[in-house]
């Protein structure tokens, strides 16, 4: 019970919440591999023959329901041909406390996807097992991982006791942020040059002269805090990445966000905006279902967030449903003048994939290695092609010799609500990045070009084109209850309040005042013990990286 207190006041605390190294299975055009389950032999998973099946829990520790497993198409297609039947466990749309009633009840799914840093207090409270007797250099986690990145992920034991949801094991970064624009809009004033920072406040102004039932610049914080896209205009090679870990690089030193330039620049210009109703004005208490709503009707003129595709890709879709001229263009980000766009970094990515979705096997699993069998088939190519563009015979009948599914009629035809309904990208149980993203971009050039995804061209076209490599700081954020772990949560409230202080701010004087006293505020809490310990990991990491 000493053991999970520990770990259930670091959970109670706030437990945080996506491209290979090589194909791994075969590029038949028309046959998918056999099932998965437990092997008599080490080489025998692709061939057994006679398959016993596989039953086990799983809490994908996210506030969304699961879907009902075997009632779709996609998981019935994984059932019939895997004879696995995963029961979820439901978060009941909180799946903090779930997770706490299931530590405290010592009742553990067989399965978890959790938060990497909270991974070691599960490791030493002996409740998850390591991954090593499991893989050899034939498994896909192997293969498309990289020995690279598994090395970075090992516990201090040297034991691997997580795989990775959306990897990225090859060099094509990944990110969804960054701005778009109303296109009706931004014609009917005349299309005028939309590059800088002084170009976008010139052109919010006249929106807001214009159009007042307009939002001007649309900001979000409930999720993907779109000041973390402001802040990379102001400074070359300043990704959103540091804004939201409240430290940046300078030189060989990390030091504290308010010491950065760029991050005082941005909050004096984002503070101008917002007292001159430029900004939405409820920007703080908001909830994304807000925001989708004003984009949606098209009472938004510009908009900037971290994950600018979840919103931006429908509300385009319904808009150009009812009117061809109407919906959004993504932008190249904005800069400020004088600073190399080409460096300009709204987006970033960690080829260790996102934080929150590492999986996990707990001891509580009968059959361990049978689970790590599909999780290993599941994050490979087939498992990819099923998991996220249906199962063969659906939307496509053969791929090609990348593994790309050719589409067929009926995915001409049908729309994102129906293939949700048929389970696609429901069962993504572990993201890979690069067979997903880069089949994402060959199967949308297959298409003619009035029916291509605006999110998947959105990406190719500007998202991914300015991103991030922030590799080298993964793993920097400390575990939730170590000393480092607990200075850095006191850090992040006095941050998260005295930012909102800082747009609220009547005037400059007011805003630098606050300022000051959030820099004294954050030191005394333990800033320089901070930095010192992401400082310490971000130098073993490059040294991993071979990076100098």
């Amino acid at each position: 019970m000493k053991k999970w207190f520990s770990i259930l006041m670091v959970l109670m605390m706030g437990v945080g919440l996506v491209s290979g190294c090589g194909n791994s299975e075969s590029n038949s055009k028309n046959k998918e591999t056999p099932p998965v389950s437990s092997p008599e032999k080490e080489d025998s998973q692709s061939n057994e023959t006679e398959e016993k099946e596989l039953s086990f829990t799983f809490f994908m520790n996210r506030d969304v329901a699961d879907p009902p497993w075997g009632e779709d198409s996609t998981s019935k297609w994984i059932q019939e041909n895997k004879k696995v039947n995963i029961d979820y466990i439901p978060s009941n749309g909180n799946a903090k406390q779930k997770l706490n009633t299931l530590i405290v009840g010592e009742d553990l799914p067989d399965v978890i996807r959790m938060h990497i840093k909270d991974v070691d207090r599960f490791i030493e409270a002996g409740d998850i097992i390591p991954l090593d007797e499991f893989i050899t250099e034939d498994t896909n986690l192997y293969k498309w991982v990289g020995k690279e990145l598994l090395d970075m992920l090992r516990a201090e034991d040297g034991k691997l006791y997580t795989i990775p949801n959306w990897f990225i094991g090859g060099k094509q970064g990944n990110g969804n942020g960054g701005w778009i624009v109303n296109q009706k809009i931004y014609k009917e004033l005349g299309s005028p040059k939309l590059e800088t920072t002084d170009d976008l406040e010139a052109y919010l102004r006249m929106v807001k002269d214009k159009y007042p039932n307009v939002v001007p610049l649309e900001m979000n914080v409930s999720q993907f805090n779109s000041f973390e896209t402001l802040y990379s205009a102001f400074g070359e090679d300043r990704t959103n990445y540091y804004f939201g870990n409240l430290f940046y690089q300078d030189g060989n030193d990390l030091k504290s966000i308010v010491d950065d330039p760029a991050f005082k620049e941005m909050v004096f210009y984002a503070n101008r905006l917002f007292r001159e109703k430029l900004i939405t004005q409820d920007v703080f208490t908001q909830k994304s279902d807000q925001v989708k709503e004003k984009v949606e009707q098209e009472r938004v003129a510009v908009f900037a967030s971290g994950n600018v595709m979840s919103i931006g890709g429908p509300a385009n879709a319904v808009l150009k449903a009812k009117d061809p001229e109407g919906g959004y263009d993504m932008i190249w980000p904005i800069h400020k003048a004088g600073l190399d766009k080409d460096k300009i970094y709204p987006n970033s990515y960690n080829r260790l994939g996102g934080g929150a979705g590492h999986a996990v096997i707990t001891k509580n699993a009968k059959d361990p290695q049978a689970i790590f069998n599909f999780l290993d088939w599941a994050l490979g190519e087939e498992g990819q092609r099923v998991a996220f563009f249906g199962p063969p015979g659906l939307y496509w009948d053969e791929y090609d010799e990348e593994g790309t599914p050719i589409p067929n009629e009926a995915y001409l035809e049908s729309d994102f609500n129906e293939q949700k309904a048929h389970g696609l990208r429901q069962y993504v149980i572990v993201g890979n990045t690069t067979y997903v993203d880069r089949t994402k971009i060959n199967m949308e050039h297959m298409l003619p070009e009035e029916k291509r995804d605006w999110t998947a061209m959105a990406q190719t076209n500007v998202a991914w084109k300015t991103t991030y490599n922030v590799t080298p700081f993964a793993n920097t954020e400390p575990p939730t209850n170590s000393d480092e772990g607990i200075i850095a949560q006191g850090i992040k409230d006095i941050f998260d309040q005295a930012f909102a202080k800082m747009i609220y701010a009547e005037s400059e004087e007011k805003l630098l005042s606050i300022l000051d006293k959030t820099k004294s505020d954050m030191e005394k809490a333990g800033m320089d013990k901070l930095l010192q310990y992401k400082q310490k990991v971000w130098e073993q990491n490059k040294k991993v990286l071979k990076i100098d």
